[in-house]
This record gives C-alpha cells, sequence and structure tokens, in this order.
C-alpha cells in the first residue's frame, strides 16, 4: 500500500532541461503578469535536485533571490492554473526556496510578505 501526503514531489521522468527554460520563462513571465518585477533569471546546474527537476535563481527588483526547482516536463504538463480540463493530481510540482508547490501557488509565493 502506497500513501502519496503531497502527490506531485516525486520523481519527473522524461524530463528535459529545455523544457525546464521554457517553463521557467513563462513563469517569470506569469509573475510580472501579477506585478512583480523579475530583474534576472539564472540556471543554477549545481542545485539540481537531479529528479527531473532543473535549478533557477530569480533575482527580483526587491533585492531577493528565489530558487526554483522547475519540472521539465512540456509548459501544458506543469502549468496548474486550475482551468477547466487540469487535475491538480496530474501536475507536478515546482520546489520554491525548498517548498513544493504547483504552479498557481507557487506563484503566490513568490510575492514579497
Amino acid at each position: 500500500m502506497s500513501i502519496s501526503i503531497n502527490p506531485g514531489t516525486g520523481p519527473v521522468a522524461e524530463a528535459t532541461e529545455a523544457n525546464a527554460a521554457t517553463n521557467i520563462t513563462v513563469f517569470g513571465d506569469d509573475l510580472r503578469k501579477a506585478g512583480l518585477d523579475v530583474r534576472d533569471c539564472t540556471r543554477k546546474p549545481d542545485d539540481d535536485y537531479g529528479d527531473g527537476r532543473f535549478a533557477f535563481q530569480l533575482a527580483m527588483a526587491d533585492g531577493r533571490t528565489i530558487e526554483i526547482q522547475m519540472p521539465g516536463l512540456p509548459i501544458e504538463r506543469v502549468r496548474f492554473m486550475s482551468q477547466d480540463g487540469q487535475n491538480i493530481w496530474n501536475f507536478p510540482r515546482l520546489y520554491v526556496d525548498g517548498s513544493s508547490y504547483v504552479w498557481e501557488f507557487a506563484l503566490s509565493v513568490c510575492e514579497d510578505d
């Protein structure tokens, strides 16, 4: 018997760095649409979790840096936004500064307290 407490936190099969790079660009665009000023995004390969997630560091205009571990699947399989037809159970989680969230909630976690 297997019980999953945080579905979507496990390894991401068939992930690629190219998909993760596309995804982090869209993530940054979504943050900007939400009014957050992302100044720079840097790939941090030494910080990869090694499970199909790829490390990026976002530099924010307010001086904060945010580490994102981005799943390397095609964007439509990662960008959960509570849209019709999306089932949260089918989406891998991103890690934001070490904690896991689906895309929609990862965006809000990046807001300044």
